[in-house]
């Protein structure tokens, strides 16, 4: 009887979907976490890009050639905008945020008068 009552239960909490219902999820674990932050980080005489991910990890690179190895094309774009935003009314005095800004704006905004574009 308890075993009836129960089986009776868990059906009226299952609810029935039908066949031609698809999900199209992406798992988290594989999607990647956007970027919300980013640091300079001074160590001695070397300085780290450490970057700030939205479930609160971070991540240390020395070199800009190491952070464009693990980043796609949209963590790109994100902390170009993070960096825009941030000198937006201010002209970066550090060293490292100047050459990360260039370089971000080199790879997205082409303009006739940069350097790298003129030598091609």
């Amino acid at each position: 009887m308890e075993e009836d009552r129960e089986s009776e239960e868990l059906k009226q909490c299952l609810e029935i979907i039908p066949d031609d219902v698809t999900i199209d999820a992406i798992p988290l674990s594989t999607k990647s976490q956007t970027i919300v932050d980013y640091k300079i980080y001074k160590e001695w005489k070397k300085s780290f890009f450490q970057i700030i991910r939205a479930d609160g990890n971070s991540q240390m690179y020395l070199t800009f050639g190491k952070m464009l190895k693990n980043f796609n094309r949209e963590d790109l774009e994100v902390l170009l905008s993070i960096v825009k935003a941030r000198f937006k009314k201010t002209e970066p005095v550090n060293y490292m945020d100047n050459f990360l800004l260039l370089n971000l704006k080199t790879m997205f905004e082409h303009h006739i008068e940069d350097s790298v574009w003129k030598n091609q």
